[in-house]
């Protein structure tokens, strides 16, 4: 073989190589998103929370996307007992926002531990609330009114 085929040979899998770790250097960051970048596991830097193109170093750091947007949470309709013992089948919902990301990235990781968490606030908080009140202080948003009939 003569030494241009070889030269070829060797040249080959080095740019292909080199073009892996360019094209993996980039990444676009869309206007609903920002991205965390973690170097082996912990995130480095401030979030990137403006839209473009962006760079990273490749095979060293990853990112993770993260949404900007509000996020819906909508619970099980449940039966909740009042403070006088009548049950109500209360649904519950909420909508909710990553103002932090960097700690939310730390602490919750994604948004299914997210939900678990709000799951587990906001239907113990509701529970407390409901269990606080007479079912006519629930219903009615004045304690004097009268009911129409009994």
């Amino acid at each position: 073989m003569n030494p241009r085929g070889c030269l070829w040979l060797l040249m080959l899998p080095l740019a292909i190589l080199l073009l892996f770790a360019v094209l993996g250097s980039f990444y676009a960051v869309d206007q609903t998103e920002q991205v965390i970048i973690t170097q082996f596991g912990k995130p480095v830097g401030d979030p990137i929370t403006e839209p473009g193109l962006h760079f990273k170093l490749p095979l060293v750091q990853t990112i993770s996307r993260i949404d900007k947007r509000f996020l819906e949470w909508d619970g099980a309709p449940v039966a909740i007992p009042t403070r006088d013992k009548t049950y109500i089948h209360v649904d519950t919902f909420a909508r909710w926002r990553i103002n932090d990301p960097k700690t939310y990235f730390v602490r919750l990781h994604d948004v299914r531990c997210a939900q678990s968490r709000l799951e587990a606030i906001l239907e113990s908080e509701t529970r407390n609330a409901i269990a606080k009140h007479d079912l006519i202080e629930i219903v009615r948003t004045d304690k004097n009114r009268k009911p129409l009939r009994d």
